[in-house]
């Protein structure tokens, strides 16, 4: 069981968090409203997820260990982003602005903001994959959830102001800075997204990190796509709060971030998806790098067993056996991943399938060519505190969960958690029920 807030709390946290945990939950719900992703209004987690300091600095550790061997690794297949694009299973709609900027600040840009997936299992960390990029609701719920949590519980405001503390915008904050003064410009920060998100019904989501740059010496604005000819060529750093195949997918014209990528550093390109595919750990998996001692030790220890669905034969526990033929008989133990997809979309346990259901996703897969599995991990016991509004009392439940290491510019920048009340691992996403949580 890992530790809880409960066993690292004051006491007079805990008493606020038994006795008013309707009042807390409305404060939460407060500081998230109009935000994609606002904690369910029935089930609302009242306290932040404190890991013990040792598990947490475990978990960073590696996790920018893992960031930097996956950067090593695709970087050495290939020079040429659209090579690399093939390679890990993605197609040129996937990424339309790959090389918009040069090959050069590809390389050099995709790999500057991360955050792995992780559960704790036996007390270390597993990487279930490994997400490059910037269209993360993460940093910003982040940054809402340290005010609110900071300013309702003492220990919350404690451990987030103790040295060695980090958070996503803070870590951003200063690689921004970096580039700026590389550049010898202003700390300038052009924020680039748009409205017309699916779920995002108030601009915070967006000014967000523009009022906390400006609240750090930085010029920042937010601006919609057709408003990138009035951000003119004087910005020197451009987050790209979005991902250009969904805006191709809504409609929305990218010559401006094309024209932007030419005269300003973009945080983060394209390259960055190809980083992300799930292939990558695959790979490490399988061995097909020539690694370190050390990265070897990390991937043996940190990543478990997956493989590119293929039709040849596979080592799984020892034994030489047909992948088809594994991954149909091992239902159970196993979860199938599209290479490309993000957000938990078409990600199935075979565990929740039933097996006719489960062959059949299987064999289609296998069709596709473009998918992994992997071993399922059964991550330590979690159980964090909820508001129940129907029975107006704190409740408390064992969750299926997945923690976020921020990992910018090389360094630890703070961690999130995605939980949802479930006492068996689950696909823990938004579109089914999960809640966004804070780790301190």
């Amino acid at each position: 069981m890992l530790d809880t807030w409960d066993e690292l709390a004051h006491p007079d946290d805990l008493a606020l968090v038994r006795d008013g945990s309707a009042e807390v939950a409305g404060r939460i719900r407060h500081a998230l409203r109009g935000l994609p992703f606002t904690p369910d209004e029935l089930l609302t987690p009242v306290q932040p997820v404190a890991l013990a300091e040792g598990v947490r600095r475990r978990m960073e550790d590696a996790a920018v260990r893992l960031v930097r061997l996956i950067e090593r690794v695709c970087w050495s297949l290939a020079e040429d982003p659209a090579v690399l694009r093939d390679l890990v299973g993605l197609t040129s709609a996937q990424v339309p602005l790959l090389g918009a900027g040069g090959t050069a600040a590809e390389r050099s840009r995709a790999g500057l903001l991360a955050r792995p997936d992780v559960v704790i299992e036996n007390g270390r960390p597993r990487f279930l994959e490994c997400n490059f990029g910037t269209a993360d609701i993460g940093p910003v719920v982040a940054r809402h959830l340290t005010s609110a949590y900071g300013a309702l519980y003492r220990t919350a405001a404690e451990r987030l102001a103790r040295p060695g503390a980090h958070q996503p915008y803070a870590g951003r904050a200063a690689l921004f800075r970096r580039l700026c003064e590389e550049r010898g410009l202003p700390p300038k920060v052009a924020v680039v997204g748009t409205m017309r998100e699916e779920n995002v019904g108030d601009s915070r989501y967006f000014e967000t990190e523009a009022r906390y740059l400006r609240d750090h010496g930085f010029t920042s604005e937010f601006f919609e796509p057709e408003e990138l000819d009035a951000a003119g060529d004087d910005w020197p750093v451009v987050v790209n709060h979005f991902i250009a195949a969904e805006w191709q997918r809504m409609g929305i014209p990218l010559d401006g971030m094309r024209r932007l990528h030419r005269q300003s550093v973009i945080i983060a390109p394209d390259a960055s998806m190809l980083l992300s595919s799930k292939l990558v750990l695959a790979w490490l998996s399988a061995g097909r790098f020539e690694l370190s001692a050390a990265e070897a030790a990390l991937v043996e220890e940190c990543v478990p067993w997956t493989r590119s669905l293929d039709k040849g034969t596979v080592v799984y526990h020892g034994r030489e056996e047909s992948l088809p033929e594994l991954a149909i008989r091992r239902r159970e133990d196993l979860v199938l991943k599209p290479v490309g997809a993000f957000g938990g979309r078409d990600v199935v346990l075979g565990r929740s399938a039933d097996p006719a259901g489960w062959r059949a996703r299987i064999e289609s897969a296998l069709a596709e060519g473009t998918h992994i599995v992997q071993e399922l991990v059964r991550p330590d016991l979690l159980t964090v505190a909820f508001h129940d509004a129907a029975a107006d009392r704190l409740v408390r439940h064992p969750v299926s969960y997945v923690l976020g290491p921020y990992v910018v510019d090389g360094a630890p920048s703070g961690y999130m958690v995605r939980h949802a009340p479930s006492e068996v691992p689950s696909v823990v996403n938004f579109a089914r029920g999960a809640s966004f949580n804070l780790g301190v």
